[in-house]
């Protein structure tokens, strides 16, 4: 994380799988640090309008087995 907010990476977007669920997580630059904008888990979407608009739906990135 430190080295994104080095090189001034506005957003950032990290995928943490669990077994057969991921979280979504988006982060934002403030000042020289990155802070959680927002969050979804299984069954939830991720919507922001910054770097460009989208949503992203937790529970279709899972690989069904």
């Amino acid at each position: 994380m430190a080295l994104c907010a080095a090189a001034r990476i506005g957003c950032r977007l990290r995928v943490e799988p669990d077994r057969d669920t991921i979280t979504l997580r988006l982060f934002r630059l403030k000042e020289d640090h990155h802070t959680q904008h927002a969050v979804a888990g299984h069954g939830e979407r991720l919507v922001a309008a910054e770097p460009f608009p989208f949503a992203l739906d937790a529970a279709a990135l899972v690989r069904r087995r």
